[in-house]
Protein backbone atom coordinates (compact mmCIF):
# COMPACT_ATOMS: atom_id res chain seq x y z
CA UNK A 1 0.00 0.00 0.00
CA UNK A 2 1.01 3.46 -0.68
CA UNK A 3 1.99 5.68 2.44
CA UNK A 4 0.63 8.86 2.87
CA UNK A 5 3.55 10.83 2.45
CA UNK A 6 3.85 9.32 -1.25
CA UNK A 7 0.37 10.41 -1.71
CA UNK A 8 1.12 13.45 -0.55
CA UNK A 9 4.61 14.11 -2.41
CA UNK A 10 3.22 13.67 -5.65
CA UNK A 11 1.44 16.58 -5.32
CA UNK A 12 2.25 17.89 -8.56
CA UNK A 13 1.58 17.37 -11.93
CA UNK A 14 4.09 14.30 -13.12
CA UNK A 15 6.60 15.66 -16.01
CA UNK A 16 4.03 18.36 -16.98
CA UNK A 17 4.70 20.61 -13.83
CA UNK A 18 8.24 19.91 -12.67
CA UNK A 19 8.88 23.64 -11.95
CA UNK A 20 6.77 22.00 -8.65
CA UNK A 21 10.14 19.98 -8.12
CA UNK A 22 10.85 20.98 -4.78
CA UNK A 23 7.46 20.10 -3.19
CA UNK A 24 8.51 16.88 -4.23
CA UNK A 25 11.24 16.54 -1.66
CA UNK A 26 9.02 15.34 1.06
CA UNK A 27 9.72 12.75 3.97
CA UNK A 28 8.68 9.49 2.46
CA UNK A 29 8.68 7.52 6.22
CA UNK A 30 4.72 7.52 7.45
CA UNK A 31 3.49 4.38 7.43
CA UNK A 32 -0.22 5.18 7.49
CA UNK A 33 -2.01 3.64 4.59
CA UNK A 34 -4.73 5.13 2.22
CA UNK A 35 -7.11 2.77 3.99
CA UNK A 36 -6.09 4.61 7.24
CA UNK A 37 -6.05 7.89 5.65
CA UNK A 38 -10.02 8.16 4.55
CA UNK A 39 -11.20 5.31 7.56
CA UNK A 40 -13.73 7.92 8.61
CA UNK A 41 -14.23 11.11 8.65
CA UNK A 42 -11.61 12.72 11.20
CA UNK A 43 -9.33 11.02 9.16
CA UNK A 44 -10.59 12.07 6.14
CA UNK A 45 -10.82 15.65 7.53
CA UNK A 46 -7.12 16.13 8.32
CA UNK A 47 -6.15 15.21 4.74
CA UNK A 48 -8.60 17.85 3.30
CA UNK A 49 -7.66 20.60 5.63
CA UNK A 50 -4.33 20.47 3.82
CA UNK A 51 -6.65 21.94 0.65
CA UNK A 52 -7.07 25.07 2.30
CA UNK A 53 -3.64 25.66 3.33
CA UNK A 54 -3.23 25.78 -0.34
CA UNK A 55 -5.07 29.12 -0.70
CA UNK A 56 -3.46 31.62 -1.62
CA UNK A 57 -3.19 34.85 0.31
CA UNK A 58 -3.20 37.80 -2.10
CA UNK A 59 -2.41 40.17 0.90
CA UNK A 60 0.20 38.36 1.84
CA UNK A 61 3.15 38.26 -1.14
CA UNK A 62 5.31 36.05 1.78
CA UNK A 63 6.35 38.88 4.28
CA UNK A 64 5.98 42.02 1.36
CA UNK A 65 2.71 43.46 0.99
CA UNK A 66 3.27 44.75 -2.60
CA UNK A 67 0.29 42.61 -4.40
CA UNK A 68 -0.96 45.89 -6.69
CA UNK A 69 -0.50 44.90 -9.93
CA UNK A 70 -2.87 47.43 -11.85
CA UNK A 71 -2.72 51.16 -11.95
CA UNK A 72 -4.38 51.76 -8.56
CA UNK A 73 -1.53 51.94 -6.47
CA UNK A 74 2.54 52.76 -6.98
CA UNK A 75 5.29 51.52 -4.42
CA UNK A 76 8.48 51.84 -4.54
CA UNK A 77 11.16 51.06 -7.39
CA UNK A 78 13.19 47.39 -6.19
CA UNK A 79 12.91 43.94 -6.76
CA UNK A 80 9.20 42.78 -5.98
CA UNK A 81 6.86 42.04 -8.79
CA UNK A 82 4.82 44.69 -8.18
CA UNK A 83 7.84 46.90 -9.62
CA UNK A 84 8.54 43.80 -12.12
CA UNK A 85 5.31 43.79 -13.60
CA UNK A 86 5.64 47.70 -13.95
CA UNK A 87 7.90 47.14 -16.65
CA UNK A 88 6.31 44.17 -17.92
CA UNK A 89 8.63 41.74 -16.85
CA UNK A 90 6.64 39.02 -15.87
CA UNK A 91 9.45 36.19 -15.81
CA UNK A 92 10.10 37.43 -13.04
CA UNK A 93 6.70 36.00 -11.25
CA UNK A 94 8.77 32.45 -10.95
CA UNK A 95 12.06 35.04 -8.93
CA UNK A 96 12.72 35.60 -5.50
CA UNK A 97 10.23 38.38 -5.85
CA UNK A 98 8.24 38.21 -3.34
CA UNK A 99 4.87 37.43 -4.89
CA UNK A 100 2.30 35.87 -4.66
CA UNK A 101 2.57 33.18 -8.10
CA UNK A 102 5.89 31.67 -6.96
CA UNK A 103 6.76 33.67 -3.54
CA UNK A 104 10.53 34.40 -2.30
CA UNK A 105 12.87 33.28 0.49
CA UNK A 106 14.99 35.51 3.11
CA UNK A 107 16.02 32.87 5.36
CA UNK A 108 18.33 35.44 7.28
CA UNK A 109 15.39 36.95 8.16
CA UNK A 110 13.73 34.68 10.79
CA UNK A 111 10.10 34.94 9.17
CA UNK A 112 8.43 31.84 8.74
CA UNK A 113 7.74 31.35 4.98
CA UNK A 114 4.92 28.53 4.89
CA UNK A 115 3.05 30.67 2.74
CA UNK A 116 1.36 29.10 -0.25
CA UNK A 117 2.25 30.23 -3.20
CA UNK A 118 -0.37 30.16 -6.40
CA UNK A 119 1.55 28.09 -9.23
CA UNK A 120 2.70 25.54 -7.15
CA UNK A 121 -0.08 25.30 -4.30
CA UNK A 122 -2.69 25.17 -7.17
CA UNK A 123 -1.55 21.87 -9.03
CA UNK A 124 -1.15 20.48 -5.51
CA UNK A 125 -4.25 20.88 -4.59
CA UNK A 126 -5.62 19.61 -7.55
CA UNK A 127 -4.09 16.40 -7.22
CA UNK A 128 -4.67 16.25 -3.80
CA UNK A 129 -8.32 16.54 -4.30
CA UNK A 130 -8.27 13.96 -6.92
CA UNK A 131 -7.03 11.80 -4.26
CA UNK A 132 -10.08 12.56 -2.23
CA UNK A 133 -12.64 11.87 -4.84
CA UNK A 134 -11.05 8.78 -6.17
CA UNK A 135 -11.30 6.89 -2.66
CA UNK A 136 -13.32 8.95 0.15
CA UNK A 137 -16.55 7.47 -0.53
CA UNK A 138 -15.47 3.56 -1.30
CA UNK A 139 -12.89 3.92 1.68
CA UNK A 140 -15.04 6.09 4.40
CA UNK A 141 -16.39 2.76 6.04
CA UNK A 142 -16.77 4.52 9.47
CA UNK A 143 -18.32 7.76 8.14
CA UNK A 144 -22.19 8.38 7.93
CA UNK A 145 -23.54 9.72 4.47
CA UNK A 146 -23.27 13.24 5.60
CA UNK A 147 -19.92 13.00 6.66
CA UNK A 148 -19.09 11.73 3.21
CA UNK A 149 -21.14 14.32 2.09
CA UNK A 150 -18.55 16.74 3.46
CA UNK A 151 -15.39 15.19 2.57
CA UNK A 152 -16.68 14.82 -1.33
CA UNK A 153 -18.39 18.88 -1.26
CA UNK A 154 -14.67 20.13 -0.06
CA UNK A 155 -12.72 18.09 -2.23
CA UNK A 156 -15.31 19.04 -5.49
CA UNK A 157 -14.99 22.86 -4.66
CA UNK A 158 -11.12 22.72 -4.45
CA UNK A 159 -10.44 20.91 -7.62
CA UNK A 160 -12.54 23.53 -9.30
CA UNK A 161 -10.88 25.94 -7.35
CA UNK A 162 -7.25 25.92 -7.71
CA UNK A 163 -8.02 24.86 -11.82
CA UNK A 164 -10.03 28.27 -11.85
CA UNK A 165 -7.08 30.37 -9.83
CA UNK A 166 -4.48 28.98 -12.26
CA UNK A 167 -6.42 30.47 -15.49
CA UNK A 168 -6.69 33.58 -14.02
CA UNK A 169 -3.15 34.08 -14.85
CA UNK A 170 -2.13 31.85 -17.17
CA UNK A 171 -4.59 31.01 -19.57
CA UNK A 172 -6.58 27.88 -20.64
CA UNK A 173 -5.54 24.63 -18.76
CA UNK A 174 -6.45 20.98 -19.16
CA UNK A 175 -8.80 19.77 -16.39
CA UNK A 176 -7.31 17.31 -14.44
CA UNK A 177 -10.14 15.24 -13.05
CA UNK A 178 -8.31 11.90 -11.99
CA UNK A 179 -4.67 11.34 -10.30
CA UNK A 180 -2.37 11.04 -12.46
CA UNK A 181 0.20 8.82 -12.95
CA UNK A 182 1.81 7.94 -16.39
CA UNK A 183 -1.16 9.68 -18.22
CA UNK A 184 0.19 13.17 -17.79
CA UNK A 185 0.61 14.48 -21.39
CA UNK A 186 -1.96 16.43 -21.59
CA UNK A 187 -3.42 18.86 -24.13
CA UNK A 188 -3.91 22.37 -23.48
CA UNK A 189 -7.46 23.53 -24.86
CA UNK A 190 -7.09 26.42 -26.77
CA UNK A 191 -10.35 27.79 -25.48
CA UNK A 192 -11.20 29.11 -22.08
CA UNK A 193 -14.61 28.02 -21.99
CA UNK A 194 -13.76 24.15 -22.64
CA UNK A 195 -12.39 24.02 -19.37
CA UNK A 196 -14.69 26.62 -17.09
CA UNK A 197 -17.78 24.19 -17.76
CA UNK A 198 -15.69 21.32 -16.42
CA UNK A 199 -14.95 23.77 -13.19
CA UNK A 200 -18.56 24.85 -13.52
CA UNK A 201 -19.54 21.07 -12.82
CA UNK A 202 -17.51 20.53 -10.25
CA UNK A 203 -18.92 23.45 -8.38
CA UNK A 204 -22.44 22.22 -9.26
CA UNK A 205 -21.40 18.71 -7.09
CA UNK A 206 -19.82 20.91 -4.09
CA UNK A 207 -23.20 23.49 -4.13
CA UNK A 208 -25.33 19.83 -4.21
CA UNK A 209 -23.06 18.37 -1.04
CA UNK A 210 -21.92 21.18 1.34
CA UNK A 211 -24.28 22.84 3.81
CA UNK A 212 -25.26 26.73 4.37
CA UNK A 213 -23.27 26.81 7.08
CA UNK A 214 -21.14 24.17 8.78
CA UNK A 215 -22.45 25.23 13.08
CA UNK A 216 -26.23 24.29 11.39
CA UNK A 217 -27.31 21.94 14.24
CA UNK A 218 -28.72 19.58 11.89
CA UNK A 219 -24.88 19.79 9.81
CA UNK A 220 -23.19 16.64 11.53
CA UNK A 221 -19.75 17.44 10.38
CA UNK A 222 -20.07 20.37 12.03
CA UNK A 223 -20.88 19.92 15.35
CA UNK A 224 -17.70 18.66 17.08
CA UNK A 225 -15.69 22.43 15.38
CA UNK A 226 -18.84 24.46 16.32
CA UNK A 227 -18.31 28.24 16.47
CA UNK A 228 -15.06 27.72 14.73
CA UNK A 229 -16.38 26.86 11.37
CA UNK A 230 -16.34 30.54 9.47
CA UNK A 231 -13.48 29.44 6.89
CA UNK A 232 -14.75 26.10 6.22
CA UNK A 233 -16.50 25.94 2.22
CA UNK A 234 -20.12 26.34 2.24
CA UNK A 235 -22.61 26.26 -0.17
CA UNK A 236 -22.28 29.87 -0.52
CA UNK A 237 -18.75 29.74 -0.95
CA UNK A 238 -19.34 27.13 -4.01
CA UNK A 239 -21.73 29.21 -5.74
CA UNK A 240 -19.84 32.38 -5.37
CA UNK A 241 -17.05 30.71 -7.12
CA UNK A 242 -19.46 29.01 -9.74
CA UNK A 243 -20.87 32.47 -10.37
CA UNK A 244 -16.84 34.14 -10.73
CA UNK A 245 -16.12 31.48 -13.10
CA UNK A 246 -18.89 31.42 -15.32
CA UNK A 247 -18.55 35.46 -15.71
CA UNK A 248 -14.62 35.68 -16.83
CA UNK A 249 -15.47 32.57 -19.08
CA UNK A 250 -18.07 35.35 -20.28
CA UNK A 251 -15.31 38.00 -20.45
CA UNK A 252 -13.78 39.67 -23.53
CA UNK A 253 -10.43 38.51 -22.92
CA UNK A 254 -11.75 34.53 -22.30
CA UNK A 255 -14.14 35.12 -25.28
CA UNK A 256 -11.14 36.42 -27.51
CA UNK A 257 -12.81 39.60 -28.14
CA UNK A 258 -11.22 42.85 -28.84
CA UNK A 259 -14.25 44.45 -27.79
CA UNK A 260 -14.20 45.49 -24.32
CA UNK A 261 -18.12 44.74 -24.14
CA UNK A 262 -18.08 41.47 -26.20
CA UNK A 263 -19.43 38.94 -23.28
CA UNK A 264 -21.55 36.10 -23.87
CA UNK A 265 -24.65 36.22 -23.38
CA UNK A 266 -25.73 33.11 -22.55
CA UNK A 267 -22.09 32.37 -19.78
CA UNK A 268 -23.49 36.03 -18.41
CA UNK A 269 -26.66 34.80 -17.50
CA UNK A 270 -25.66 31.29 -15.70
CA UNK A 271 -23.36 33.42 -13.84
CA UNK A 272 -25.89 35.71 -12.73
CA UNK A 273 -28.07 33.33 -12.00
CA UNK A 274 -25.71 31.24 -9.54
CA UNK A 275 -25.18 35.22 -7.87
CA UNK A 276 -28.80 35.03 -7.32
CA UNK A 277 -29.24 31.84 -5.49
CA UNK A 278 -26.37 32.95 -3.48
CA UNK A 279 -27.67 36.55 -2.56
CA UNK A 280 -31.22 34.55 -1.39
CA UNK A 281 -29.15 33.18 1.28
CA UNK A 282 -30.34 34.59 4.41
CA UNK A 283 -26.76 34.57 6.05
CA UNK A 284 -25.48 36.99 3.83
CA UNK A 285 -26.15 40.73 3.72
CA UNK A 286 -24.38 43.77 3.02
CA UNK A 287 -22.90 44.96 5.88
CA UNK A 288 -23.82 48.71 7.20
CA UNK A 289 -22.36 51.82 6.98
CA UNK A 290 -21.51 52.23 10.54
CA UNK A 291 -20.04 49.09 10.67
CA UNK A 292 -18.65 48.61 7.46
CA UNK A 293 -14.68 48.63 9.06
CA UNK A 294 -15.63 45.06 10.43
CA UNK A 295 -15.20 44.17 6.71
CA UNK A 296 -11.79 44.62 6.52
CA UNK A 297 -9.99 44.40 9.93
CA UNK A 298 -9.88 44.04 13.56
CA UNK A 299 -8.05 45.32 16.14
CA UNK A 300 -8.90 42.86 18.49
CA UNK A 301 -7.26 39.89 16.61
CA UNK A 302 -10.37 38.11 16.00
CA UNK A 303 -11.69 36.12 12.98
CA UNK A 304 -13.81 38.81 10.74
CA UNK A 305 -17.49 38.21 11.91
CA UNK A 306 -18.80 40.19 8.91
CA UNK A 307 -22.25 39.10 7.45
CA UNK A 308 -20.22 40.29 4.09
CA UNK A 309 -17.87 37.33 4.22
CA UNK A 310 -18.42 34.22 1.44
CA UNK A 311 -14.64 32.76 0.67
CA UNK A 312 -11.37 33.55 2.21
CA UNK A 313 -8.01 32.31 3.67
CA UNK A 314 -8.00 31.70 7.25
CA UNK A 315 -4.12 32.21 7.34
CA UNK A 316 -4.51 35.84 7.00
CA UNK A 317 -5.30 36.35 10.79
CA UNK A 318 -2.68 35.83 13.50
CA UNK A 319 1.21 36.21 12.77
CA UNK A 320 1.06 38.59 9.51
CA UNK A 321 -2.15 40.15 10.86
CA UNK A 322 -0.96 44.00 10.63
CA UNK A 323 1.25 43.38 7.41
CA UNK A 324 -1.17 44.21 5.11
CA UNK A 325 -2.21 47.31 7.23
CA UNK A 326 1.69 48.39 7.46
CA UNK A 327 1.60 48.38 3.65
CA UNK A 328 -0.64 51.49 3.64
CA UNK A 329 0.09 52.91 6.71
CA UNK A 330 2.74 56.06 6.82
CA UNK A 331 6.43 54.95 6.87
CA UNK A 332 6.64 58.31 9.50
CA UNK A 333 3.99 56.48 11.53
CA UNK A 334 5.17 53.09 11.82
CA UNK A 335 8.01 52.93 11.25
CA UNK A 336 7.63 51.43 7.44
CA UNK A 337 10.47 52.00 4.71
CA UNK A 338 8.10 51.59 1.56
CA UNK A 339 4.36 52.47 1.24
CA UNK A 340 2.11 51.87 -1.39
CA UNK A 341 0.28 54.85 -2.27
CA UNK A 342 -3.28 55.22 -3.86
CA UNK A 343 -2.35 57.08 -7.35
CA UNK A 344 -4.43 60.39 -8.42
CA UNK A 345 -5.70 58.58 -11.72
CA UNK A 346 -7.30 56.15 -9.82
CA UNK A 347 -9.02 58.28 -7.61
CA UNK A 348 -10.31 61.27 -9.80
CA UNK A 349 -11.04 58.35 -12.43
CA UNK A 350 -12.90 56.48 -10.04
CA UNK A 351 -13.91 58.23 -6.38
CA UNK A 352 -16.55 60.42 -7.68
CA UNK A 353 -18.84 63.14 -6.09
CA UNK A 354 -21.55 63.15 -3.53
CA UNK A 355 -24.42 63.51 -6.42
CA UNK A 356 -23.36 59.58 -7.85
CA UNK A 357 -21.42 61.40 -10.82
CA UNK A 358 -17.86 60.92 -11.80
CA UNK A 359 -15.40 63.71 -11.09
CA UNK A 360 -15.32 64.66 -15.05
CA UNK A 361 -19.11 64.70 -15.08
CA UNK A 362 -20.26 66.48 -12.33
CA UNK A 363 -20.92 69.98 -12.08
CA UNK A 364 -19.75 70.26 -8.54
CA UNK A 365 -16.19 69.23 -8.93
CA UNK A 366 -14.08 71.83 -8.69
CA UNK A 367 -10.36 70.76 -9.83
CA UNK A 368 -9.14 73.88 -7.79
CA UNK A 369 -10.53 72.25 -4.37
CA UNK A 370 -10.81 68.66 -5.58
CA UNK A 371 -11.31 67.06 -1.81
CA UNK A 372 -14.97 68.67 -1.49
CA UNK A 373 -18.36 67.22 -2.15
CA UNK A 374 -16.65 63.93 -2.90
CA UNK A 375 -18.00 60.62 -2.73
CA UNK A 376 -18.53 59.15 1.27
CA UNK A 377 -16.33 56.33 0.42
CA UNK A 378 -13.81 58.63 -0.62
CA UNK A 379 -13.25 59.79 2.87
CA UNK A 380 -13.56 56.33 4.29
CA UNK A 381 -10.54 55.02 2.55
CA UNK A 382 -8.63 57.77 1.19
CA UNK A 383 -6.27 59.75 3.40
CA UNK A 384 -6.12 63.40 1.92
CA UNK A 385 -3.81 66.96 2.92
CA UNK A 386 -4.98 68.14 6.36
CA UNK A 387 -6.90 64.80 7.54
CA UNK A 388 -5.94 63.65 11.57
CA UNK A 389 -3.37 61.10 11.42
CA UNK A 390 -4.01 59.87 15.19
CA UNK A 391 -6.90 59.62 17.94
CA UNK A 392 -3.86 61.04 20.53
CA UNK A 393 -2.82 64.28 19.80
CA UNK A 394 -1.18 65.02 22.44
CA UNK A 395 0.95 62.01 21.89
CA UNK A 396 2.82 63.78 19.57
CA UNK A 397 4.47 66.39 21.03
CA UNK A 398 7.75 68.42 19.79
CA UNK A 399 9.52 67.34 16.71
CA UNK A 400 6.66 64.65 16.02
CA UNK A 401 3.96 67.57 16.26
CA UNK A 402 4.09 67.49 12.78
CA UNK A 403 2.49 63.43 12.83
CA UNK A 404 -0.98 64.91 13.95
CA UNK A 405 -2.29 65.68 10.98
CA UNK A 406 -1.50 64.76 7.30
CA UNK A 407 0.92 67.15 5.23
CA UNK A 408 0.95 66.04 1.77
CA UNK A 409 1.92 68.85 0.06
CA UNK A 410 5.23 70.01 -1.21
CA UNK A 411 7.58 69.98 1.13
CA UNK A 412 5.22 68.90 3.77
CA UNK A 413 6.69 66.59 6.66
CA UNK A 414 4.72 63.26 4.54
CA UNK A 415 5.68 63.75 1.31
CA UNK A 416 8.01 61.93 -0.68
CA UNK A 417 10.55 62.29 -2.09
CA UNK A 418 11.14 64.88 0.58
CA UNK A 419 10.34 62.13 3.23
CA UNK A 420 11.84 58.75 1.93
CA UNK A 421 8.92 56.72 3.36
CA UNK A 422 5.99 59.32 2.85
CA UNK A 423 3.67 59.41 0.21
CA UNK A 424 4.42 59.59 -3.19
CA UNK A 425 1.06 60.69 -4.68
CA UNK A 426 -0.58 62.75 -2.44
CA UNK A 427 -2.49 59.99 -1.04
CA UNK A 428 -2.69 57.35 1.39
CA UNK A 429 -4.60 54.51 1.86
CA UNK A 430 -6.75 53.58 4.99
CA UNK A 431 -9.08 51.07 4.08
CA UNK A 432 -7.02 48.23 6.42
CA UNK A 433 -6.42 50.01 9.64
CA UNK A 434 -7.76 52.34 11.59
CA UNK A 435 -6.81 55.65 12.53
CA UNK A 436 -5.35 54.21 15.97
CA UNK A 437 -2.83 52.05 14.22
CA UNK A 438 0.28 54.22 14.73
CA UNK A 439 3.03 54.36 17.10
CA UNK A 440 1.57 56.97 19.16
CA UNK A 441 -1.73 55.22 19.75
CA UNK A 442 -0.51 51.75 19.70
CA UNK A 443 -3.39 50.14 18.43
CA UNK A 444 -2.62 46.80 17.27
CA UNK A 445 -4.88 45.79 14.14
CA UNK A 446 -5.82 41.88 12.39
CA UNK A 447 -6.48 42.64 8.32
CA UNK A 448 -7.36 40.58 6.02
CA UNK A 449 -8.31 39.98 2.38
CA UNK A 450 -11.12 38.08 1.50
CA UNK A 451 -11.41 36.23 -1.89
CA UNK A 452 -14.90 37.06 -2.38
CA UNK A 453 -17.47 39.11 -0.35
CA UNK A 454 -20.82 40.16 -0.30
CA UNK A 455 -19.91 43.34 -2.15
CA UNK A 456 -17.76 41.75 -4.57
CA UNK A 457 -21.11 39.22 -5.32
CA UNK A 458 -23.51 42.16 -5.72
CA UNK A 459 -21.06 43.67 -8.42
CA UNK A 460 -20.53 40.51 -10.61
CA UNK A 461 -23.97 39.66 -9.98
CA UNK A 462 -24.72 43.62 -11.75
CA UNK A 463 -22.16 43.10 -14.48
CA UNK A 464 -23.31 39.19 -15.51
CA UNK A 465 -27.01 40.31 -15.38
CA UNK A 466 -26.13 43.64 -17.44
CA UNK A 467 -24.84 41.94 -20.11
CA UNK A 468 -27.47 38.87 -20.11
CA UNK A 469 -30.50 40.18 -19.44
CA UNK A 470 -30.12 43.53 -19.74
CA UNK A 471 -30.26 46.92 -16.88
CA UNK A 472 -33.85 46.20 -15.64
CA UNK A 473 -33.77 42.26 -16.46
CA UNK A 474 -33.28 39.80 -13.75
CA UNK A 475 -33.24 35.98 -13.31
CA UNK A 476 -36.54 34.60 -12.75
CA UNK A 477 -37.71 34.27 -9.17
CA UNK A 478 -35.06 36.94 -8.15
CA UNK A 479 -36.23 40.98 -7.51
CA UNK A 480 -32.85 42.66 -8.18
CA UNK A 481 -31.92 43.46 -11.56
CA UNK A 482 -28.64 45.52 -12.06
CA UNK A 483 -29.36 48.54 -11.29
CA UNK A 484 -30.85 47.44 -8.10
CA UNK A 485 -27.28 45.68 -7.00
CA UNK A 486 -25.55 48.87 -7.73
CA UNK A 487 -27.78 50.85 -5.92
CA UNK A 488 -28.15 48.83 -3.09
CA UNK A 489 -24.40 49.41 -2.37
CA UNK A 490 -24.30 53.33 -2.70
CA UNK A 491 -27.79 53.65 -0.58
CA UNK A 492 -25.54 52.09 2.69
CA UNK A 493 -23.20 55.01 2.33
CA UNK A 494 -26.36 57.66 1.36
CA UNK A 495 -29.16 55.55 2.32
CA UNK A 496 -31.84 59.26 0.48
CA UNK A 497 -30.28 57.49 -2.98
CA UNK A 498 -28.43 60.89 -4.37
CA UNK A 499 -25.35 58.61 -4.72
CA UNK A 500 -27.50 56.46 -7.01
CA UNK A 501 -26.57 55.67 -10.68
CA UNK A 502 -27.69 59.14 -12.20
CA UNK A 503 -29.97 58.24 -15.60
CA UNK A 504 -27.47 59.77 -17.74
CA UNK A 505 -25.33 56.35 -17.64
CA UNK A 506 -28.55 54.01 -18.14
CA UNK A 507 -28.81 55.68 -22.19
CA UNK A 508 -27.59 51.39 -22.68
CA UNK A 509 -26.19 48.32 -21.44
CA UNK A 510 -22.62 49.58 -22.58
CA UNK A 511 -22.77 52.67 -20.74
CA UNK A 512 -23.98 51.38 -17.57
CA UNK A 513 -21.30 48.65 -17.71
CA UNK A 514 -18.96 51.84 -17.21
CA UNK A 515 -20.26 53.13 -14.68
CA UNK A 516 -20.65 49.27 -12.95
CA UNK A 517 -16.80 49.32 -13.89
CA UNK A 518 -16.56 52.12 -12.03
CA UNK A 519 -18.49 51.37 -9.13
CA UNK A 520 -15.96 48.15 -8.72
CA UNK A 521 -12.82 50.04 -8.49
CA UNK A 522 -14.59 52.36 -5.87
CA UNK A 523 -16.09 49.71 -3.48
CA UNK A 524 -13.39 46.97 -4.64
CA UNK A 525 -10.74 49.43 -4.52
CA UNK A 526 -7.21 47.87 -3.13
CA UNK A 527 -8.70 44.27 -2.92
CA UNK A 528 -6.73 42.45 -5.30
CA UNK A 529 -9.00 42.66 -8.09
CA UNK A 530 -7.76 45.12 -10.36
CA UNK A 531 -5.39 43.64 -12.42
CA UNK A 532 -7.82 40.95 -13.16
CA UNK A 533 -10.67 43.18 -14.37
CA UNK A 534 -7.84 45.11 -16.13
CA UNK A 535 -6.95 42.38 -18.37
CA UNK A 536 -10.86 40.22 -18.52
CA UNK A 537 -12.06 43.78 -19.76
CA UNK A 538 -9.43 43.86 -22.60
CA UNK A 539 -8.62 46.80 -22.04
CA UNK A 540 -5.22 46.44 -20.44
CA UNK A 541 -3.39 48.06 -23.44
CA UNK A 542 -5.27 51.41 -23.06
CA UNK A 543 -3.31 54.19 -21.54
CA UNK A 544 -5.76 55.19 -19.06
CA UNK A 545 -5.06 51.52 -17.19
CA UNK A 546 -0.85 52.49 -17.71
CA UNK A 547 -0.76 56.00 -16.12
CA UNK A 548 0.20 55.86 -12.55
CA UNK A 549 0.37 59.65 -11.22
CA UNK A 550 0.33 61.77 -8.18
CA UNK A 551 -0.74 65.12 -7.49
CA UNK A 552 2.06 67.72 -6.24
CA UNK A 553 0.50 71.11 -4.59
CA UNK A 554 1.13 74.20 -2.33
CA UNK A 555 -1.05 75.61 0.34
CA UNK A 556 -2.30 78.77 0.91
CA UNK A 557 -2.67 80.20 3.91
CA UNK A 558 -6.39 78.51 4.81
CA UNK A 559 -4.81 75.35 4.36
CA UNK A 560 -6.34 74.75 0.98
CA UNK A 561 -4.32 73.27 -1.99
CA UNK A 562 -3.29 75.93 -4.49
CA UNK A 563 -0.66 75.46 -7.92
CA UNK A 564 -2.49 71.51 -8.42
CA UNK A 565 -0.74 70.01 -10.81
CA UNK A 566 -0.54 66.25 -11.92
CA UNK A 567 2.79 64.38 -12.31
CA UNK A 568 2.84 60.86 -14.09
CA UNK A 569 5.18 58.95 -11.85
CA UNK A 570 5.31 55.69 -13.96
CA UNK A 571 4.24 54.40 -17.07
CA UNK A 572 3.18 50.78 -17.02
CA UNK A 573 3.91 48.50 -19.91
CA UNK A 574 0.83 46.57 -21.08
CA UNK A 575 1.64 44.98 -24.64
CA UNK A 576 -0.94 41.85 -25.81
CA UNK A 577 1.22 39.25 -24.63
CA UNK A 578 0.65 40.69 -20.95
CA UNK A 579 -2.67 39.95 -20.46
CA UNK A 580 -0.98 35.96 -19.53
CA UNK A 581 1.64 35.01 -17.95
CA UNK A 582 4.37 33.10 -19.11
CA UNK A 583 4.30 29.34 -18.37
CA UNK A 584 7.59 27.95 -17.10
CA UNK A 585 9.65 27.16 -20.21
CA UNK A 586 10.95 23.69 -19.38
CA UNK A 587 7.10 22.54 -19.12
CA UNK A 588 6.40 23.72 -22.81
CA UNK A 589 9.09 21.99 -24.00
CA UNK A 590 8.34 18.39 -22.52
CA UNK A 591 5.78 17.37 -24.92
CA UNK A 592 3.26 18.75 -28.15
CA UNK A 593 0.36 20.50 -27.22
CA UNK A 594 1.64 22.25 -23.86
CA UNK A 595 2.24 25.52 -26.04
CA UNK A 596 3.61 28.53 -24.37
CA UNK A 597 1.46 31.78 -23.86
CA UNK A 598 1.63 34.07 -27.09
CA UNK A 599 4.43 36.65 -27.34
CA UNK A 600 6.49 34.41 -24.68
Amino acid sequence: MRNLYKLIGLFCLVGVMNSCEDYLDKPQDSNLTINEVFKNFDSSQGFVEEMYAMIVDYSLAFYANYPYYGEDSVGVETWIFDYSSDEGRYWDWQGNTFNYFSGGTNTSSGIPFDRSSLWPSSWAGIRKANIVIANAEDLMVDANEQEIDAILGQAYFFRAFFHHEIMKFWGPMPYIDRVLEDDWRIERPSEWAETALKIDEDFDKAIALLPEDWDDASWGPGVQTAGTNLFRITKGAALALKGKNLLFAASPLMQGSNDTYGYNEELCKLAADAFAELIKIPRYRLQGWEDYEDVFYDPSGLYPDSTEYVFGQAGSVGWFGGYLADSWQLGALNGANGINSPTHNYIHNYFGMKDGLSCDASPIYDPNDPWVNRDPRFYKWVVVDGDQLIDNLGAATGEDEVNRYAEFYDGGAHRHPGKSNGTRTGYVGKKWYPQGYNKYDNQSVFSWRLHVRLTDVYLMYAEAAVMGYGIDGKPAGFNLSALDAINAIRERAVPDGSLNVSAVNLTSPNVFMDEIRRERAVELSWENHRWMDIRRWKVGTDMKYRLKTGIRFDRNSSGKPINLVEEVIRTKVFDEKHYWLPLPQNDTELYPGYPQNPGW
